[in-house]
């Protein structure tokens, strides 16, 4: 695994990313309530908006047919580049705009990944690199959760969505970096 930079990448990024940026069930509630002193609704207006983008975002990724790690790049960049718009949102609806591209782009990110693993793996392998995938995904949000919820309490909500910005970005240049490093020679 460590040898195959088409299957390190997605799982490296996906680890930070899982860890700091998909940490909507925490981010959320704390940008209704705290930053636009909403209430449930406020909160179903931002999570119905996330849903649409998601959605939306699946039906497009359906019909592409871009794969591999620069897709992935591109997607992390893009999911970060609408949490940062997110976080300087003035009003609730406009964040509920924004959060539309943000779901879009976390489904993109999400198809990019699975894909680029699936066509990396060999078949017989294709079943453990998934489940470490689904680990670097499931597995890490609990761990990002209170980091986010800590930025969130002490900072706001809006600079836990800058942390999620910085990881998704963080996640693409390190996407870049391994993949433009020089592949060592093995004797």
């Amino acid at each position: 695994m460590r040898h195959n930079r088409e299957l390190l990448i997605p799982l490296l990024m996906m680890v930070l990313i899982g860890t700091l940026t998909y940490e909507f069930q925490v981010v959320l509630p704390a940008f209704a309530f705290t930053t636009f002193n909403g209430g449930a609704g406020s909160l179903g207006l931002v999570t119905a908006a996330m849903g649409v983008g998601a959605i939306a975002g699946g039906l497009v990724s359906a019909g592409r047919h871009s794969s591999g790690i620069p897709t992935m790049v591109m997607a992390s960049a893009t999911f970060g580049a609408t949490m940062l718009i997110t976080s300087v949102c003035p009003t609730i609806e406009v964040a509920a705009i924004s959060l539309i591209a943000v779901g879009a782009a976390s489904i993109w990110f999400l198809s990019a990944g699975n894909t680029a693993l699936q066509l990396a793996a060999s078949p017989e392998m294709r079943g453990r690199v998934m489940a470490l995938w689904t680990v670097a995904f499931i597995g890490s949000t609990p761990i990002g959760g209170p980091i986010v919820g800590l930025v969130a309490e002490h900072a706001g909500p809006r600079w836990a969505l800058v942390l999620g910005a910085a990881a998704a970005f963080a996640a693409a240049a390190l996407g870049t970096a391994i993949r433009r490093r020089p592949v060592p020679l093995h004797r």
